[in-house]
């Protein structure tokens, strides 16, 4: 099914501002076509992912799917019928098992509930899938969900599938699976993806680049871009790699003595109900070194950054920040610690939506964000995801925290931003820092010290 989009504007109110997200974007995705997008964080792209699945109208333009003006269109009939979308965090139903959310697409198509049941079984099934069935999201690895997520969007053959950054949280192989998974249904399904992933590339039959809410580039895979002129003579002058903003003032870096010992995990199990994650992990990590955890979906990465931040129990061993052994710590006294001595980022961004980003920020973190310059007054809700996880890392940085354990912090960067924080980072262990992240980035894991695969455990 082919969508036409024209002229389109959205605008939204940010606190005392008016953003504008889109600002007069041209784009047509041929029936059958694999449409990759990219594009600098808070460039509109996921704007346009929400306009394209009704969840947000036009402020002016104009989006058809196969000839249909899609203002003509009720959105919940839209997603019903014709446009699938999957976005990072996966789109299952944390209540529900894996089964009952691909059977509730069949049945939310007109299916019976047995019916529902028996397709929902036979598709996963199909795809290799079958043994997580019963589990329910939260005991399902990165892959694991996304690939679920990404069944319970193709369950009813949808004409359009829009993926919003499907890999951005997964390994390789897990990437590799859910990249397989759409490729197969490429051509009988129209597909957008907006990714910074440049695997995509390796089957999308053209890439187009966004940038300030228009169109800038288009290419096609092997060949080189070229610059788009729009039906209305618009185009955008070629992008400057501006060198980064400032690195970690010198005045705010840590003291620490290098191959100081300041973190150290002994003998650590992890297991959820009968299932081992991973066993007899031991870890020594100095000051001044960086870390990177990289193994399979499914290996306990995020939950070992968890622990070693005292938020989550292992179920056996202990963990030591400096001499202090965390379990014999109050919740209290762990977040204390934490405040004084550990920075920790998830893979959310964390960033609380309603306040400003001056007010989030505080005072010591505003010299690291000039390039956000007259925003500092917007709300974090006026940011993208890229921009917010960008500002938390940041947030992160500027506190100065001898430890910090990171978890995928480049994951929603585009790819001059994802360098300027592999750079910061740098900076930042120079200084004397502990810097422990979970990642899949090829810079981050050609930079680190040591590498340390999980599942070997």
């Amino acid at each position: 099914m082919k969508i036409e989009i024209e002229d389109l504007f959205y605008l939204y109110e940010s606190g005392d501002e008016t953003v504008v997200a889109l600002r007069g974007l041209h784009l047509e995705v041929e029936s059958g076509e694999c449409l990759v997008i990219n594009g600098p964080n808070g460039s509109g792209k996921s704007t346009l992912v929400k306009l394209l699945t009704g969840f947000y109208r036009p402020t002016a333009g104009r989006i058809s799917i196969g000839g249909l003006d899609l203002a003509q269109i009720d959105p919940l009939r839209l997603r019903r019928e014709y446009v699938s979308s999957i976005d990072q965090g996966g789109n299952l139903i944390g209540e529900l098992t894996v089964l009952e959310n691909v059977a509730l697409a069949f049945t939310l198509a007109g299916k019976s509930v047995s019916q529902s049941r028996t397709l929902a079984g036979e598709l996963l099934d199909r795809h290799g899938l079958g043994e997580i069935f019963r589990r329910f999201p939260n005991e399902l690895s990165a892959g694991e969900r996304q690939l679920g997520s990404l069944l319970t969007a193709l369950a009813t053959n949808p004409k359009i599938l829009i993926a919003d950054e499907p890999s951005g949280e997964l390994d390789n192989q897990a990437a590799d699976a859910v990249y397989a998974l759409i490729k197969s249904v490429a051509g009988e399904t129209t597909v957008v993806l907006v990714t910074h992933d440049s695997r995509a590339e390796s089957f999308a039959d053209r890439v187009v680049r966004i940038r300030d809410g228009r169109i800038s580039e288009e290419w096609f895979p092997g060949e080189k871009e070229t610059s788009v002129i729009d039906p209305l003579g618009w185009m955008r002058v070629p992008d400057k790699q501006e060198p980064s903003s400032s690195r970690i003032p010198s005045a705010l870096r840590p003291v620490l003595a290098h191959e100081e010992v300041v973190l150290r995990a002994e003998h650590l199990d992890l297991r959820y109900g009968e299932k081992l994650i991973f066993r007899q992990f031991d870890l020594m990590a100095a000051a001044g070194e960086l870390i990177a955890l990289s193994s399979s979906s499914g290996t306990g990465k995020s939950s070992l950054l968890r622990i070693l931040a005292g938020i989550q129990n292992p179920s056996a061993g202990n963990v030591y920040i400096g001499e202090q052994l965390l379990t014999d710590l109050s919740r209290e006294d762990r977040a204390t610690l934490r405040k004084k001595s550990i920075g920790f980022l998830n893979q959310g961004d964390g960033a609380v939506a309603r306040i400003s980003l001056r007010d989030h920020l505080g005072s010591t973190a505003s010299e690291l964000m000039d390039s956000f310059g007259s925003r500092m007054n917007r709300p974090l809700s006026g940011f993208s995801g890229g921009e917010r996880a960008r500002i938390e890392l940041l947030k992160i940085l500027s506190e100065c925290r001898p430890i910090l354990l990171l978890d995928e912090p480049t994951s929603q960067l585009d790819e001059r931003r994802s360098q300027e924080v592999v750079e910061r980072l740098l900076d930042y262990v120079g200084a004397g820092a502990l810097v422990i992240a979970s990642t899949r980035d090829e810079t981050l894991l050609t930079r680190a010290d040591r590498i340390l695969d999980l599942s070997a455990t």
